[in-house]
């Protein structure tokens, strides 16, 4: 029996098509196929994924509270500049313009005009 080269290679390429289509016939079942459950069931809960979050660090204590704004306050009242306490920078004015007036005598004695 003398096959030519073309036959065999029909017979080949005959071969793997049958191989392949048999192949899509032996399909996996659907997941949860064979469940008495039919769809979704409504248990009346919400899904719970993550764990309940936890406080990253301790908490205060109402004494340490008490603490933390004393000393922020204390910290607040030692920056107060010149212009939160209207008479302290009029008196501030006064000084800095008798602090002038005693430079310009000094200076026009010195010149000695």
């Amino acid at each position: 029996m003398n096959f030519s080269v073309k036959t065999i290679m029909r017979l080949w390429v005959a071969a793997a098509l049958v191989a392949g289509l048999g192949a899509c016939a032996n399909t996996a079942p659907a997941p949860m196929s064979n469940s008495p459950l039919t769809g979704p069931v409504n248990t009346g809960t919400y899904p719970h994924f993550t764990p309940d979050p936890k406080g990253e660090t301790a908490q205060f204590s109402p004494e340490q509270k008490q603490a933390l704004i004393d000393r922020t306050n204390a910290a607040k009242a030692g920056q107060a500049g010149p212009s939160s306490d209207p008479a302290l920078a009029a008196r501030r004015q006064a000084e800095m313009q008798l602090l002038k007036k005693q430079q310009e005598e000094d200076l026009k004695t010195i010149e000695g005009k």
